[in-house]
């Protein structure tokens, strides 16, 4: 696990300087934000059309939906959101490839989006804080994670590390993940550190949040309003290997078309057909 610690992420070619992470401006959020509230309500999970998705916990037809199950905190609305529809998708494909212009490389991307949503005050909330990064999950150090909210929030509750912290607490731990998730789960003083360490990122609506995947970061439990993200993974094609299989329930296979994993197309190969 050691060797992947090493600053040759893609992120680092858009960022020069060094930087873990950076912004990039987008106008896809009202899109995103529309789509979503149209899936929900034909799925049942709202009463009604509305504007503020930070009031979401408002409209909520079934209350046991917004409740967490512990181990994987993920509640039913987030569950509810797992089957994107064509037109989610197609406002996706259109978001990437305005993103490809913008980063000028080609990668592969996951097939589905991954949207969240974080009510306050629920049941098994004390899951989180969970400190982590993907490549815990089996995901390859390659990714670059893209993060985004759709909520106007105070506190965004998404914290991120830096990446030489994020290298220097594992390495206390000989970069053992068991040991790490363990202390993340049971330790009140690991969490604390972990808040320390971190940098809260803010909520905005007209950009995306794009960092290094070996960057340990968490949510953290909303205590006032909802907020609704989005989180994607890509793969730049020029830095792709094989071999990588998430270690959950559904062992997604991060290669192209492999199963819960990427799209069968790069990006470059996809717009050359839409």
């Amino acid at each position: 696990m050691n060797g992947i610690w090493k600053k040759i992420n893609k992120i680092y070619t858009r960022y020069p300087g060094g930087s873990d992470w950076g912004w990039i401006e987008s106008v896809w959020t009202s899109c995103f934000k529309y789509e979503i509230l149209k899936m929900l309500k034909d799925r049942k999970v709202i009463d009604s059309i509305f504007i503020d998705l930070e009031d979401i916990h408002k409209h909520v037809l079934d209350k046991s939906l917004m409740e967490y199950d512990f181990d994987s905190g993920v509640n039913g609305i987030t569950r509810k959101l797992y089957d994107s529809d064509e037109d989610l998708l197609d406002v996706y494909k259109l978001f990437l490839k305005d993103l490809y212009r913008i980063l000028g490389f080609d990668f592969y991307f996951q097939s589905i989006p991954t949207i969240r949503v974080h009510c306050p005050n629920q049941k098994n909330q004390n899951h989180y804080p969970r400190y982590h990064n993907d490549c815990q999950y089996g995901h390859p150090p390659e990714e670059l994670n893209i993060w985004f909210s759709l909520t106007n929030n105070i506190n965004s509750g998404f914290c991120v590390i830096d990446f030489e912290n994020s290298k220097k607490w594992l390495s206390e731990y000989d970069y053992d993940w068991d040991k790490f998730t363990h202390d993340a789960i049971n330790s009140k003083e690991f969490n604390k550190k972990g808040n320390e360490l971190s940098m809260e990122v803010p909520s905005k609506k007209d950009s995306i949040f794009i960092f290094n995947s070996l960057c340990v970061h968490t949510n953290q439990p909303r205590m006032e309003d909802s907020r609704v993200s989005i989180d994607i993974r890509i793969n730049p094609v020029e830095d792709f290997k094989e071999g990588y299989v998430g270690d959950g329930r559904m062992k997604a296979e991060f290669k192209p078309g492999g199963k819960f994993g990427y799209h069968k197309k790069s990006i470059k190969e996809l717009i050359s057909v839409l």
